[in-house]
């Protein structure tokens, strides 16, 4: 018996299909993502189609209208796979306000001067540039060098869909970054490394630069850390320090390195210790 409203319903179906083939289409010619024969995908064979019951076609309806609405789009991970925009997008927001937040915390120092650098003849120069100026002509240079930093801490990245193995990272991503904004986080993750940086330093026995590191609070331990050069100048103690057995003709050379990375190293904290961070 012939029923009008099922014919219709899968007159429908058809032409919902038909549809989905080409804004599948579409995302795999303008977008590079695949979704052809991913849970996604939402077709059927006008085969199956007709062996389907009236609720059957009434559900199937729904989902490929769902599919074709402009409003369900994907953005490809890293392998091509769909990622629904709606799962990435939090993401994107919660990098973003990341980034924001610290830019807030480098504005905040921006205009602090550098400790200054020893000259020749071994006497100390007031500083001229300032930490805002000095990262500045950094990002210029990288630019310019087509190397730009990805572990910047003052400009934390914000990934790109094509950066993602899958759908599965989203979530944890998007809960890291939004712990990653709040000042408490920074706190207390800064002092963490202030832990672990004092017991490095107690191994190369340095106790005063160890004291020093102590005493400062986690946004003189940032600048400290970041901005002055201060973890190249404790790395060549550190690896002097490891070098259990040196050449002779090398132990001058090595002494002076030493000396002069331990002079830097406590200069800069001393600057650490005087700023208001």
């Amino acid at each position: 018996m012939a029923n009008p409203y099922r014919d219709d319903l899968l007159a429908q179906a058809l032409k919902g299909s038909r549809g989905a083939t080409r804004k599948i289409s579409r995302l795999k010619n303008k977008v590079d993502v695949y979704v052809a024969g991913t849970e996604f995908d939402p077709r059927k064979s006008p085969k199956q189609l007709r062996r389907y019951t009236t609720k059957q076609l009434e559900a199937y309806n729904n989902r490929v209208a769902q599919f074709n609405d402009r409003s369900t789009q994907f953005v490809p991970d890293a392998h091509h796979r769909p990622i629904p925009a709606q799962e990435f997008k939090p993401l994107q927001v919660a990098q973003l306000e990341r980034r924001r937040h610290a830019a807030d915390q480098l504005e905040r120092k921006r205009n602090i001067l550098l400790p200054g650098v020893v000259d020749r003849n071994g006497k100390m120069q007031p500083g001229t540039e300032t930490i805002g100026e000095r990262r500045d002509k950094m990002r210029s240079d990288r630019k310019m060098a087509g190397n730009p930093s990805v572990n910047d801490p003052y400009d934390p990245k914000v990934n790109k869909s094509t950066d993602l193995e899958g759908r599965a990272s989203i979530k944890e991503l998007t809960r890291q970054a939004k712990k990653q904004s709040t000042k408490g986080w920074d706190d207390k993750e800064l002092k963490r490394q202030i832990g672990e940086f004092e017991q490095i330093l107690k191994r190369i026995q340095d106790a005063e630069l160890a004291a020093k590191v102590k005493q400062m609070t986690p946004g003189q331990f940032k600048a400290l850390w970041n901005d002055t050069g201060f973890a190249n100048d404790v790395s060549q103690e550190y690896e002097v320090f490891r070098s259990k057995v040196i050449d002779e003709d090398d132990k001058s050379w090595y002494g002076q390195l030493i000396r002069d990375s331990f002079q830097d190293a406590h200069r800069k904290a001393d600057w650490a210790l005087q700023q208001d961070l």
